[in-house]
């Protein structure tokens, strides 16, 4: 395994913890905090290293860059349990005065560092790590390319995957995270609209919808009103020039609001990204043995007791869990709706929004007392193929807060070893 890098700002400690500790996996984290460097080991759950300024700052603030070095820990004399460790560090943040962490923590580097792009590294590194429908995949259908010479170059340097066509049509393979439709000129619009309208309808039709910047062809009443209708989630107008300050405005604007799309949708950067892609990292050159038993204790985070299904011709059967009484391979035929849902629309359902008899054949398999209108399912996907499911219930956290999960398991299928 490569070394993995990354910001405190999307990852912080515990939830660095939290995803080693379910990996199983031993290593170094190095840590380079406003206040300087800091190192901690990792081992089965278990932290050994000095709490210093440095590493107060970097878990009270977030602040700073990691780089996790997977190996065995050498010459190491005490070992704590993590949430022993947590609680010292946690006790000594709070004796840092008011104003006693340095500003400078949002640069993700220490003072005086010179780094002038912290997220340098960590692009190249996850460059290396073959993770499955990852990333961010931007379609742009522009019938005049020309506007984009500059743009599309800059974009594909933030990491983001960019396809330009001239041809409204739906790409093959997973769908794309943002849709850009830049029209041909008015005097076209007539005999080529509805393909292009055609094409919003399809992005608005996924799940999650996948959302769409409409540009140009706003001076055509008709043309406007069926793409709003289909569901374009901003319009504006094509520059007057693919050269000078208007080009570069135009430019501008459409990269604050591709960065305002794609974090609505959640594809953009944010915690559950984070969370997603270092356990991924973590995961690429393991069995799939190891990556579903790392799944279902990352979920024992989330949910006092689950089970992972392995979607079948016939039926749903289980293939590992934690909390259940699973003494041979649980299975419920297929056709069961809130588990037909999953599979179907790609995205998770909560059991309590059914009615009970839609329910009773999985509190059946599952011989759950008490029911189970605490529990959703969520899908585990490979491209835009739902392979398998997971179940869980009893959450331990608040509803919103299970999204980290969704995100690893809506991109984890392919690590499963399940046809």
């Amino acid at each position: 395994m490569k070394a993995i890098l990354g910001r405190l700002s999307e990852l912080g400690l515990r939830e660095l913890a939290k995803l080693l500790t379910s990996a199983g996996t031993e290593g170094l984290l190095e840590i380079e905090s406003p206040a300087g460097p800091a190192r901690v080991h990792f081992r089965s759950g278990h932290i050994a290293g000095a709490i210093t300024p440095a590493l107060v700052t970097a878990f009270a603030a977030r602040a700073g860059s990691f780089c996790f070095r997977p190996g065995p820990a050498k010459g190491i004399l005490e070992w704590i349990p993590q949430e022993e460790f947590f609680a010292r560090l946690e006790s000594q943040a709070q004796q840092v005065p008011a104003g006693g962490l340095s500003a400078g923590g949002a640069s993700g580097a220490p003072e005086g560092s010179g780094a002038a792009d912290p997220l340098a590294e960590l692009r190249e590194s996850l460059a290396e790590i073959p993770i499955p429908g990852g990333g961010v995949r931007v379609l742009i259908v522009s019938a005049d390319p020309r506007a984009y010479g500059t743009l599309a170059p800059d974009w594909r340097q933030r990491g983001w995957e960019v396809n330009l066509s001239d041809t409204p049509r739906w790409p093959d393979g997973p769908p794309p995270s943002l849709v850009i439709l830049h029209l041909p000129a008015s005097g076209h619009l007539p005999k080529h609209g509805e393909s292009w309208v055609a094409l919003v309808k399809r992005a608005a039709s996924q799940r999650p919808p996948v959302p769409t910047l409409w540009v140009g062809g706003l001076g055509d009443p008709a043309i406007r009103h069926q793409a709003i209708v289909a569901g374009a989630d901003f319009m504006v107008p094509a520059p007057v020039s693919e050269v000078g300050e208007t080009a570069r405005w135009f430019r501008e604007e459409l990269t604050l609001l591709a960065d305002r799309l794609l974090a609505r949708r959640g594809g953009g950067e944010g915690d559950a990204g984070a969370f997603r892609d270092f356990f991924l990292a973590l995961h690429v050159d393991v069995s799939p043995g190891e990556v579903r038993a790392s799944l279902l204790r990352f979920a024992g985070t989330f949910f006092g007791r689950g089970v992972l299904c392995e979607i079948r011709e016939s039926v749903f059967e289980s293939v590992g869990g934690y909390g259940f009484h699973l003494p041979s391979p649980v299975r419920v035929w297929r056709g069961v709706v809130p588990l037909e849902d999953v599979v179907v629309e790609r995205r998770p359902v909560r059991l309590s929004d059914y009615p009970e008899e839609s329910t009773a054949a999985i509190s059946k398999a599952l011989t759950s007392r008490g029911g189970l209108d605490r529990t959703e399912v969520f899908p585990i996907l490979t491209g835009r193929e739902c392979l398998a499911i997971f179940l869980g219930d009893r959450p331990l956290l608040e509803p919103s807060e299970t999204e980290a999960l969704a995100g690893v398991l809506a991109r984890s299928g392919s690590l499963l070893g399940l046809a």
